[in-house]
């Protein structure tokens, strides 16, 4: 059973968007491989023939979703990293960027951390990555000797465990309220994994 946060649904305007909504919450509640191409119309409210205009079947919808909105969190927390010069605040605006993303679409953040195990092996170099935005960033930290220096998959694997973890646990209800309020005090634990 999911739970969801009070998030903001974004504005469908257009078939695509109805289709793809509607494939987000049935591919969270069921399962992609669990819900057909059917359903996923019937619950956009559009005939399978307006499905297929948009998608060829229903593992390339289920690709197109995760792979634009995995890149999309890729590329926006490497610029985010960016923007700060020190380990410390560039965790601490990952980590908030990523629970602010779920606060403002639950349903987007959730199908994309549940459906990477999935997806991942399609992932290519062009695309934005949020495990390589981490590492990216722990790996430098480690070079400028603000942690000790160490294996970064592990290290990154640490941190983005922690991370998709508590998101986990809100999903189910276990940690009640908004995520962001406790972004803090996630990012002080990863420092600490990290030696930081």
């Amino acid at each position: 059973m999911y739970v969801h946060s009070h998030s903001v649904m974004p504005r469908l305007t257009s078939t695509k968007d109805l289709i793809e909504r509607a494939a987000l919450r049935l591919f969270v509640e069921h399962g992609v491989a669990e819900t057909s191409i059917k359903e996923v119309a019937q619950a956009a409210n559009v005939s399978q023939g307006a499905m297929y205009n948009h998608y060829v079947s229903k593992d390339e919808l289920a690709w197109q979703l995760f792979a634009a909105n995995f890149s999309e969190i890729g590329h926006a927390l490497r610029h985010l990293a960016d923007e700060h010069d020190t380990l410390e605040t560039q965790i601490r605006a990952m980590i908030r960027f990523v629970f602010e993303r779920f606060k403002e679409d639950w349903l987007l953040v959730t199908y994309v951390f549940f459906a990477r195990h999935h997806h991942l092996r399609r992932v290519d170099r062009k695309m934005g990555n949020p495990y390589l935005a981490f590492r990216s960033v722990i790996s430098r930290a480690m070079k400028r000797g603000e942690i000790p220096t160490g294996d970064p998959d592990l290290a990154t694997s640490l941190v983005t465990g922690a991370i998709i973890q508590v998101i986990d646990t809100r999903i189910l209800g276990r940690i009640p309220g908004d995520l962001t309020r406790k972004a803090d005090v996630v990012a002080e634990s990863c420092l600490r994994l990290l030696g930081g």
